[in-house]
């Protein structure tokens, strides 16, 4: 049933927001908007966009034009409601046409802002942010917006001014049954679930340089509005500043080359073997392993969210009984397909990060490639999932519905 009760302008909603939010910073830098009453409002974005989205404009239109309204708006000495609806109908009249245009003046001048009511707090609805929440369930977005939509359309045919979260669950979870699949609404109910339960999620993203780690990482904690990220490569620089030289030799190379650092090591790279690439990773691992199982030991006893990503991620050599215990764990090792691909991949990040430069990297081809095999064994011992990473928005569903699969069992559907 659908709670109703007059609206209120705290910030910040449980589970579908990103927590309380910083007013009085916001405003400092950000423009208001006064309204008929005389009350001064700080422009919100997201607000216009939700607007905008209701009266049928695209998503991505709506996310430019509600950017260039704060771009050229914001050194306007006065900004009221009505100068911004004017505004914002020219603006839809120029770039799409009359009808657009009237569309949104007939849904915004009638317009009522659905508050949603936590435990703690009051707060706008959003039907963008709920429709980030739904596709980071591993939905489709097409299907995370119709999704969002039509949840808010329920409400406003329920002539709802405040809604409980619990209540808004129902409701999508019920559109996903409708209008996408069962198994998408049981996904969602099982992220509900999972979030509700308190433990915190740690993701440990493997893969060997050129694999695209650090690209999907940055995709993964904004979809899943992951703070805490850390990778291993920064861990192996740490712990090279604090232990003796001739103890950690192979931390002075790369993972594919630590072989170098290899006691007695005599090889060059036109006769290294195999076996001394795998040795020498090995060896350096050993070396980050326990920053490696401390940074999620810590994780898991702060209750945070972490993405931990590098090609030190081995579930199998790892110490995760704790972690396994007091949160979810998910690893996942990213591969690409071919020597060629690889190539690409490492002459293209050369272009885009000059302070890396590529030569070294295909040089080692032959001994990164032989280091992928090994991860890639190693991950299928243990039953990893292996994403192979063509694509990043394919890739970037995979992880996604990975990570779905891994939570839907920890909290089956009825549970």
């Amino acid at each position: 049933m659908v709670a109703v009760g007059k609206s209120a302008s705290v910030p910040g909603i449980e589970g579908w927001q990103e927590g309380p939010f910083p007013w009085n910073r916001f405003v400092a830098r950000k423009f208001l908007i006064e309204t008929a009453s005389g009350e001064k409002n700080p422009f919100l974005r997201g607000v216009l966009v939700e607007s905008l989205v209701r009266s049928g404009l695209p998503f991505e239109d709506a996310y430019l034009l509600a950017q260039t309204a704060r771009t050229q708006l914001e050194g306007k000495s006065k900004v009221t409601t009505d100068t911004l609806r004017q505004w914002v109908i020219a603006e839809l009249q120029q770039r799409f046409g009359d009808a657009r245009a009237g569309a949104y003046a007939l849904g915004s001048s009638t317009d009522r802002q659905i508050m949603v009511r936590t435990s703690t707090e009051l707060a706008p609805f959003s039907a963008g942010l709920l429709a980030r929440t739904i596709e980071a369930c591993a939905i489709d977005r097409a299907d995370a917006l119709e999704a969002a939509k039509q949840t808010h359309d329920d409400l406003r045919k329920a002539g709802a001014e405040v809604v409980d979260t619990s209540d808004l669950r129902h409701i999508v979870e019920r559109c996903l049954r409708q209008h996408c699949s069962a198994s998408a609404a049981d996904h969602f109910l099982a992220w509900q679930r999972f979030r509700a339960s308190g433990l915190p999620l740690i993701l440990l993203i493997g893969g060997v340089t050129g694999t695209g780690k650090s690209t999907l990482t940055t995709e993964l904690a904004y979809k899943l509005n992951i703070v805490r990220t850390q990778s291993t490569d920064m861990m192996r620089e740490i712990v090279r500043c604090y232990l003796p030289r001739d103890k950690i030799a192979t931390l002075d190379y790369s993972s594919f080359d630590a072989w170098r650092g290899l006691p007695d090591n005599k090889s060059s790279a036109d006769d290294v073997d195999q076996k001394q690439v795998i040795e020498g990773f090995i060896s350096q691992f050993e070396n980050v392993k326990h920053g490696l199982e401390a940074t999620i030991q810590r994780a898991v006893k702060e209750v945070q969210d972490l993405i931990v990503d590098g090609v030190h991620i081995l579930p199998a050599r790892l110490d995760l009984d704790v972690a396994r215990d007091q949160a979810i764990v998910v690893p996942l090792m990213l591969v690409v397909p071919n020597k060629k691909t690889l190539s690409k991949r490492l002459k293209h990040r050369a272009r885009e990060q000059t302070q890396r430069p590529s030569s070294r990297y295909l040089e080692g081809l032959d001994q990164i490639w032989t280091l992928q095999s090994f991860l890639v064994a190693e991950a299928e011992d243990r039953d990893v999932p292996l994403i192979v990473n063509s694509d990043v928005d394919e890739a970037l569903r995979e992880l996604l519905m990975e990570i779905s699969i891994k939570i839907s069992r920890h909290f089956p559907p009825g549970n």
